[in-house]
């Protein structure tokens, strides 16, 4: 016997799929931007020219955390609100001295937001 969610047979709650998917990328985009930091910090990459590259990174990864941390406004997924004390960090990171212990300190700060909020989504998925 087949169920009915939201209108449709045998899908699950509305927004679901999207709001891991959000979630997903944010994280990715995290990871991405963190890596890429590191790599600089670490000299295995020289930026004279690719500043902007992790500004651009950090800009993706504030954008897709902001939009995944709303996705419980509009769908029934409540994995996202993992990410709303992540949002603490990504407002203070620019602000600090990149070659300051400071910055990679905030950064990683914000780890367990996404950690949480990917394994709340595959709790959810269960």
């Amino acid at each position: 016997m087949r169920r009915m969610w939201a209108g449709r047979h045998g899908s699950p709650p509305t927004g679901s799929r999207s709001a891991r998917r959000l979630v997903t990328a944010a994280s990715v985009a995290y990871v991405a931007n963190c890596a890429w930091g590191t790599a600089v910090a670490v000299r295995l990459i020289r930026t004279r020219k690719l500043r902007v590259v992790h500004h651009g990174l950090f800009v993706v990864t504030a954008t897709l955390t902001g939009v995944a941390a709303t996705t419980p406004v509009w769908t029934r997924s409540r994995s996202a609100l993992f990410l709303l004390p992540a949002l603490v960090p990504l407002a203070v990171a620019p602000r600090t001295n990149p070659r300051s212990g400071a910055h990679w300190q905030v950064a990683v700060a914000a780890a367990p937001s996404y950690l949480g909020a990917l394994l709340a989504g595959r709790r959810a998925e269960r």
